[in-house]
């Protein structure tokens, strides 16, 4: 396995998405909402883009935009009938 400073992006983000738990401590969605918050912050800090493109990426999966925000994007591409569909 590359060293994590040696990964791009999605090689990062793929290595947490194997193991949030490792990451994270938990494998909670807002945990992880949590860590991929701090990510984008320190990134957008450092001179990184760090998110920028994401919501719009989301929007596109989806096909249909909403006043929420990143996490409440993903949560409708992951249960899109609704909480009450489970």
């Amino acid at each position: 396995m590359k060293q994590l400073s040696e990964m791009s992006e999605r090689e990062y983000f793929a290595c947490v998405g194997r193991r949030p738990g490792m990451f994270v401590g938990g494998t909670s969605f807002h945990a992880l909402t949590a860590f991929v918050t701090g990510y984008d912050q320190h990134a957008i800090r450092h001179g990184a883009p760090g998110l920028a493109g994401w919501h719009e990426w989301l929007v596109t999966r989806r096909g249909e935009d909403c006043n929420h925000a990143w996490p409440g994007q993903v949560l409708h591409i992951a249960l899109p009938g609704g909480w009450d569909s489970q």
